[in-house]
């Protein structure tokens, strides 16, 4: 575990950090004074746009996974010190235990960090926008053959929170548009929970950790810097990996219930009778553990009880998963550590997943299904799939023609009659068009400017004459992801105002 818990950064940090403990520290303090970490307390765990404040936003929820991740890494280490594993081994957790709790508690704090808009809805409606685009008479005639359409929109096909995530912390955040948050390799690898990009996921559906993709085509060469720089197999998941996604199986199912019940979607004595009938099959089908029992008798409850009965049945459940998860990584820590494990601490199978499913069940069959929870999706996914297609007006302009609008050339901008274009660019964000014209650049902003100043170069001339070399294809890549950018950046409710003011529906002022 040693070597791949490293101080190393994609650029040497500023900061005086020399040991792991300030390095973690400074990795989770670059996370939560950022803009985009503070944007999930305006995006919705499960429901949109909630007044009622008790309810999780993705920001509580993303807290409370980070909690449970600390809870599991000082259950590791109190299992370690009273096992049989090397002194070697004991003696690096007890030394390093709170470096490591830094290090699962950021990668919980920022697993939905690139959530967009309406969670898995406006994921939907972003891969299902980017599918249509091969299609459409306008990208035929910028690039007429199908199966280059088809590779420049594939990261978009496969988007997920997780790749957009990985994209904000190592470009989109920071002001220099090349290296994000600039954390360190071990917190980079920590993060990711599945370990293809879209250009290999389809050759390896069979491999583990390949439901999704990790990360876009664009940040391959950082995680690979990253995997090399911790001595790991490409393609292969990090062992705080593993804790992180434990973390947030434990947490969302227990809190989407919770939050069923606070907006009385949910009834409490439905919910008890009917976990109680999934609990008793769980405990036919596992030779009658005691948890089974003693969590039907949670739900029972008996009057007079200091805390409520929901309470001490989430409490219990939590303690029992936590001590699970703790104690399968352990036992198989060797395998984990050299990559050999090619299952999730929470598999199929096993009781842990068992008692999950139950929720999961019926969080699918009473939650998901209320007509509030849909209703809110199908105006997300159609607010989403709007706000794309307006955008559609940047992607079908030519290289040269976008180049007006990055140059702000009024000449340009009149004679091709593009206001319409410049108005809807003009509410990019600066940091995203910083991380696409760093990605045109191949360096970081700073790092141009510099170079441009050494030779008396004019940036503005150098950076055209660089665009306008690229090839078409590679560009448009680029810009279709900067749209991406700030569509699944923004909150449930700007993603609304936006889509209101762009279609004429309301004016913001």
């Amino acid at each position: 575990m040693e070597n791949l818990n490293s101080i190393t950064r994609h650029r040497a940090s500023t900061a005086d950090h020399d040991s792991l403990l300030a390095s973690t520290q400074s990795d989770r303090a670059r996370l939560i004074y950022s803009a985009a970490f503070r944007r999930l307390q305006q995006k919705a765990q499960v429901f949109s746009l909630e007044s009622n404040s008790s309810v999780r936003s993705r920001l509580t929820h993303s807290i409370e996974v980070s909690h449970i991740g600390r809870y599991i890494v000082a259950k590791v280490l109190e299992k370690i010190v009273g096992s049989d594993k090397s002194d070697e081994i004991k003696k690096y957790w007890e030394e390093n235990s709170l470096s490591i709790s830094n290090i699962v508690e950021t990668a919980c704090l920022m697993h939905d960090i690139g959530n967009p808009p309406f969670g898995h809805f406006g994921e939907a409606a972003v891969s299902e926008w980017a599918g249509d685009l091969v299609s459409k008479g306008w990208f035929k005639e910028l690039f007429k053959d199908e199966e280059l359409r088809k590779s420049l929109t594939l990261d978009l096909t496969h988007f997920d929170g997780n790749p957009q995530g990985f994209r904000i912390i190592t470009k989109l955040q920071g002001d220099d548009g090349y290296y994000g948050l600039n954390l360190t390799y071990t917190q980079l690898a920590a993060f990711l929970k599945y370990t293809y990009g879209s250009t290999e996921k389809e050759e390896n559906e069979n491999s583990p950790f390949s439901k999704k993709i990790g990360y876009f085509s664009t940040e391959k060469d950082v995680i690979e810097s990253a995997w090399k720089a911790l001595g790991m197999p490409l393609n292969s998941r990090h062992p705080l990996g593993f804790l992180m996604e434990a973390s947030d199986d434990i947490s969302y199912c227990i809190s989407d219930i919770e939050d069923g019940i606070e907006k009385k979607i949910i009834n409490m004595d439905h919910f008890k009778k009917e976990v109680i009938k999934g609990l008793s099959k769980v405990a036919e089908k596992h030779q009658n553990p005691s948890i089974c029992e003693e969590l039907m008798a949670k739900l029972n409850g008996t009057k007079g009880d200091s805390i409520g009965i929901f309470l001490s049945f989430k409490t219990m459940l939590s303690n029992f998963l936590v001590d699970s998860v703790a104690e399968k990584f352990v036992t198989n820590y060797e395998r984990i550590c050299s990559f050999d494990e090619r299952e999730e601490l929470v598999c199929k199978e096993t009781l842990s997943y068992d008692l999950l499913k139950v929720l999961k069940v019926y969080t699918g069959d009473y939650l998901f299904t209320s007509e509030e929870a849909e209703c809110m999706e199908l105006s997300g996914f159609k607010i989403i799939s709007g706000i794309l297609e307006e955008f559609e007006c940047i992607l079908k302009l030519t290289k040269e023609h976008f180049l007006f609008l990055l140059k702000n050339d009024f000449d340009g901008i009149k004679d091709e009659s593009l206001h319409r274009q410049r108005r809807l660019f003009n509410r990019l964000p600066e940091k995203h068009l910083n991380a696409y014209k760093a990605a045109i650049l191949g360096c970081s902003i700073p790092q141009f400017e510099l170079d441009c100043s050494k030779v008396e170069d004019c940036v503005h001339d150098k950076f055209s004459e660089l665009f306008l070399s690229l090839e078409n294809g590679v560009e448009w890549k680029l810009r279709l992801h900067l749209i991406i950018d700030f569509v699944s950046g923004m909150t449930d409710q700007y993603s609304m105002e936006f889509f209101q003011m762009v279609k004429g529906i309301n004016v913001l002022k």
